[in-house]
């Protein structure tokens, strides 16, 4: 069963242009199962299936091949004067890719390059040899709306017509089907949102397949490329990490659990980050300078990997998979940051559209903190959200204050 990803969109946009699309993302996210469905739109807009070549490079033949001579791949390939597409899978394991396809691209001209990458995704190499000629596109597992259209189209109509977009005005929505959503949301952020898993029913499988997936992410990405050795010690950073997502994290306190020197630790985020692991949120301020000196928060990309890393299936920490629920959510469309001062008052979350900033918290019931009042006060917003379980209006006491279900997000 396929599942239409939302990524289709902006693929479409860019497939008959003559930049490469690379697509970027975690392991076990539908890469593969993508390229795929590419192939599939192409053939539908009535290119020959001749002139359309998919490559997986987890092939170690036709890995050594592409490095010993990418201008001879690429001929071989080359049946006729017609455009060609070449769906290139895995292209981390290939050396020196960036290199190898910018040569590609400079020498033929009639040919069109999609490319995926998992983790180690040498994309700095890439991005520094393909300056302009490459359009970067990240495939995380299902979202929230995917979910939905995997388990019935009803509730994805549904979803699509409360959904707030910020770049609009809100306008509270009414619906009788929330709790059915809530519902929903509570399964989604159970056993998390990779494909694979959430079109498992068995609960038993569900689980073992998330074991699967971090045992895969331990093995190939982090002791390809930190060593065995340090296998374990990452293990318990990511523990470590599950418990005190979504705090302002202290790096003392992650190295003295893992077994990790300090400067370990902050070497290893941007990794756990460039892996699709977790998400790492900076602090907003107005004064830059602020910002380098304070901690992050981290959320997990998917939650079942986070309660996997918990040992907790039976009963869930929903406030803070909520809370991460509505990061991941923002994520996807707006730039995120969070707001804390040094007398601890905090903001969970705080976008920049434009030049319009939005403060949001997120609690079970609509309630406005000490501290988000005091955001409210000291930066004016237009708009400021509470995000909760159910409750969807507008602030009878401050009209610039709305209450936005989590399922509306």
């Amino acid at each position: 069963v396929y599942i239409q990803r939302d990524i289709e969109r902006d693929i479409e946009r860019w497939l008959e242009s003559r930049e490469i699309i690379a697509i970027r993302g975690p392991r076990q996210s539908g890469k593969t199962t993508l390229l795929m469905r590419i192939k599939d739109i192409l053939k539908n807009r009535g290119v020959d299936e001749n002139n359309i070549h998919y490559i997986n490079f987890e092939d170690d033949l036709m890995r050594i091949k592409f490095e010993e001579n990418p201008k001879e791949f690429v001929e071989f390939y080359t049946s006729s004067d017609k455009k060609q597409y070449f769906l290139l899978d895995e292209v981390q394991y290939v050396k020196d890719i960036g290199k190898r396809l910018k040569l590609i691209f400079d020498s033929f001209e009639r040919i069109k390059i999609i490319i995926t990458g998992s983790s180690s995704f040498d994309l700095i190499n890439l991005g520094a040899y393909l300056v302009g000629r490459v359009i970067f596109l990240n495939l995380y597992p299902f979202s929230f709306s995917e979910f939905l259209r995997s388990k019935d189209k009803k509730y994805l109509r549904l979803y699509e017509r409360i959904r707030v977009d910020l770049r609009n005005e809100i306008e509270p929505k009414e619906t009788v089907f929330l709790e059915d959503l809530n519902i929903l949301l509570q399964e989604y952020l159970t056993f998390g949102s990779y494909p694979r898993i959430v079109l498992e029913r068995s609960k038993e499988k569900k689980k073992e397949l998330l074991k699967n997936i971090f045992i895969t992410y331990v093995e190939k990405d982090i002791a390809g490329l930190y060593g065995a050795r340090y296998r374990e010690r990452v293990v318990r950073l990511l523990k470590a990490i599950a418990y005190v997502s979504g705090n302002v994290i202290k790096y003392e306190m992650l190295s003295g659990n893992s077994g990790l020197k300090y400067h370990e630790v902050r070497s290893i985020m941007p990794l756990l980050e460039d892996s699709f692991i977790i998400f790492v949120v900076k602090p907003f301020y107005r004064n830059l300078v602020n910002e380098i000196r304070k901690n992050p928060k981290l959320y997990f990309v998917d939650y079942g990997i986070r309660n996997y890393l918990l040992e907790n299936f039976e009963n869930p920490d929903f406030d803070k998979l909520y809370e991460n629920f509505v990061h991941n959510q923002l994520k996807r469309y707006y730039e995120v940051r969070y707001w804390r001062t040094t007398s601890k008052a905090e903001v969970d979350f705080v976008l920049k559209l434009g030049k319009e900033i939005i403060p949001i918290e997120v609690k079970r019931k609509p309630k406005v903190t000490r501290s988000f009042r005091s955001f409210i006060q000291h930066y004016r917003p237009k708009r400021a959200l509470i995000a909760n379980l159910d409750t969807f209006d507008r602030d009878t006491t401050d009209g610039h204050i709305f209450n936005i279900p989590f399922v509306c997000f």
